[in-house]
Parts: structure tokens; sequence; C-alpha cells
């Protein structure tokens, strides 16, 4: 079986993008997602929401965010979960026990 071919080099770089000035008048936002996702209590909280909401999806999307703030061996240490258990979680098609989510939360909320 022939090897297959990766895609070539990208013609693509941030650096030979233009720049462009903003009108006058436009008013910019500083980004805080980034703080947002330290903040155990904003994590916890919409986590809540979404098992309330029926939302594994977005339960999950919210839950891979927080861990890739912060140090996922650590964050394994502290719940008594082993990485693997905590990235299959993750995974599109699991199905948590509920013994894994309340140790995630009561972890958050600690």
């Amino acid at each position: 079986m022939p090897k297959a071919k990766t895609s070539k080099k990208q013609d693509f770089s941030l650096a030979s993008m233009p720049k462009m000035k903003l009108k006058k008048g436009v008013k910019t936002i500083k980004d805080t997602s980034f703080k947002n996702l330290k903040d155990k209590n904003r994590v916890k909280e919409a986590l809540s929401a979404c098992l309330f909401d029926d939302d594994m999806e977005g339960f999950k999307e919210i839950l891979k965010a927080h861990l890739e703030v912060r140090n996922i061996s650590n964050f394994s240490k502290e719940t008594g979960l082993p990485r693997k258990t905590i990235y299959r979680i993750l995974e599109p098609d699991s199905n948590p026990t509920l013994k894994n989510i309340t140790k995630l939360l009561n972890k958050l909320c600690a």
C-alpha cells in the first residue's frame, strides 16, 4: 500500500496578513474568557446549568476548556480520578457515571 502524502507547506501565516486599522469611534473590549475559565465558581455554575438542562455536550466542552487552563495531572490527583478516566469523560460518545461527575463537581466546589 503506498504511503499517503501529507499536506504540503502552508502558504498562509499571520505575519503575511495585511494589518487593518479600526475606524474612529470603534470601541473594543478585552477578552476575559481565559480568566473566566480559571474561575472555579463560574465553571461550577456553568457545569451545573448544563447538567440541569441535560446538555452533556456543553458540559464536556466547558470541562475540557477548564482543564486546558489547569494542570490535568494535578486535577486528577485532587479528584482521585485517573487521567485516563478524565480524558474518557471528555470523549464525544462517552457517558460518564454519576459518581465521576460528582467527584469532578465536588473538587470544583472545594
